[in-house]
């Protein structure tokens, strides 16, 4: 896997080469990748994805069973729900400058072994507010690690061609962990009973089984992850020093490349992608996806499904999520980034406002909320859903690995993931409080008008499918040039 060089000054590069202090660094890991060390880098980063949705589909179902033992306020429980929205926004500050000090394949390891950590420090402490606290915010933080490294990972390591394959196994593993959290909740609730009928033990015994066997594909993710490669562009790096050529005849020190850190990401050449990958992790979050995971079934009852409708419903919008996004991985190196992306927001921003007219007729119009209103609701959330999981839900991670060059990528990745998860802390902080006011439409309304901001936004979005790391290199270096 280690990259050759050629030191010889006339040496010629290839479509995939990048120019480290006047040498010449041919990627092997991107050009001659067997086959076998491509599918072992899949397996690895469809378990890095399940580690990210199972961290945070497992909450919902353990939840009900720490409010029915009494032992904790409601104000405590909530802290501890939203402890891993807290813990991803300490990761986004630090995974940037973690990922480039020790490299992204320790970042790797690093992130399932404090999940794994994390385990038995909530599985054992159900009543225990601070202890709780720490190790909800430890799975954040793996979880936050983990969505900066990967996909940076990924963008650095596999072959352009498949690139987007490989993002959209780690979003389809994503979504398959919230499915695989909220059956085995299932499973826990018909072995143990429900919070509502379970005994003292029994409930105790179900919060603590709702996270214990979580180690298995953690487990499986960290002994995987130690015998990945290290990233053949943070080798070079760290080779020379981190100083990485603009151009074929550019020279640049170490002193210059460091200068290119935070302060780079205002640089002229670098400020559009930066900020455009900025937006995107933002309106991901401002269209609502974060709240629906964990309000969805609330909403359905809403909308006029009973009870044991609305859970039906839930699984069927989260299996729908996974399924589409299996479409859209077969799509991504086809069709195109920006194509899923315009095609997605704008469905996407359709089913919202659908959504937001069911719940109008039922609060403005007197409609009464039968299981007629809630078919209705249900099938615009299918219409969001799908177009979702096209187009953003895919794309995204894409996106923030490609637009961002070298030399701001880990930093650049760490500030948009930082907004990404501040604004899911601030709307999960907020949405009860919202609804109650101003109910069910206006949230639904105002996630519609964020949906059509997002669809501007990816008006102004370079297709990157296919391009090798160089040609991403130098695209808004061409684009500043030709605005000149």
């Amino acid at each position: 896997m280690a990259a050759r060089e050629w030191l010889r000054e006339d040496a010629q590069p290839c479509h995939a080469a990048l120019r480290f202090a006047g040498n010449c660094v041919i990627l092997d890991a991107v050009e001659e990748k067997s086959s076998l060390s491509v599918r072992y880098l899949l397996a690895i980063a469809g378990l890095g994805g399940l580690l990210y949705g199972v961290d945070f589909g497992v909450i919902a179902a353990a939840e009900p069973y720490m409010k029915a033992m009494g032992v904790l306020s409601d104000a405590h429980i909530s802290h501890i729900v939203g402890a891993v929205l807290l813990g991803g926004i300490v990761a986004t500050l630090t995974a940037g400058v973690l990922a480039e000090r020790f490299g992204r394949k320790r970042m790797i390891s690093v992130s399932a072994a404090m999940f794994l950590a994390a385990i038995p420090v909530v599985s054992l402490s159900p009543g225990v507010f601070h202890v709780l606290y720490a190790g909800r915010m430890l799975q954040g933080m793996s979880a936050g690690y983990m969505a900066v490294v990967m996909p940076m990972y990924l963008t650095e390591t596999l072959p352009p061609g498949i690139r987007g394959r490989g993002t959209g196994v780690f979003q389809f593993c994503l979504g398959l962990g919230l499915v695989v959290a909220a059956g085995a909740g299932c499973l826990v609730a018909t072995v143990f009973g429900a919070a509502d009928t379970a005994d003292a033990a029994g409930k105790v015994a179900a919060w603590g089984a709702n996270f214990w066997w979580t180690m298995v594909p953690v487990a499986a993710l960290f002994a995987g992850s130690l015998r990945l490669p290290e990233s053949p562009v943070w080798l070079a790096a760290r080779r020379d020093g981190g100083a990485l050529a603009a151009r074929e005849d550019t020279r640049l020190s170490g002193a210059a490349c460091g200068a290119a850190g935070w302060r780079g990401l205002l640089r002229r050449r670098y400020v559009v992608p930066f900020l455009l990958a900025c937006l995107v992790l933002t309106f991901n979050k401002t269209t609502g996806m974060s709240s629906f995971t964990s309000y969805l079934v609330t909403i359905l009852n809403g909308a006029g499904f009973e009870g044991i409708l609305a859970n039906w419903g839930q699984l069927a919008v989260k299996l729908t999520n996974m399924l589409v996004t299996i479409a859209a991985a077969a799509l991504v190196d086809r069709k195109g980034r920006t194509w899923l992306l315009k095609v997605g927001t704008a469905g996407m921003t359709a089913g919202l406002a659908a959504i937001g007219c069911v719940f109008l007729a039922i609060e403005r119009f007197g409609v009464e909320a039968n299981n007629v209103t809630g078919l209705l609701a249900m099938c615009a959330f299918f219409v969001m859903q799908t177009f979702y999981a096209l187009g953003p839900g895919l794309c995204v991670w894409l996106v923030l690995s490609e637009l961002m060059p070298l030399r701001i990528r880990a930093n650049g990745m760490a500030v948009a993931l930082f907004m990404n998860q501040l604004v899911a802390w601030g709307l999960a902080s907020w949405f009860r409080p919202w609804v109650a006011a101003w109910g069910w439409s206006s949230m639904f309304f105002f996630f519609a008008a964020n949906g059509a901001l997002y669809f501007v936004t990816t008006l102004f979005i370079p297709e990157t499918k296919g391009m090798s790391l160089e040609e991403l290199e130098h695209l808004f270096e061409k684009k500043e040039r030709k605005a000149k």
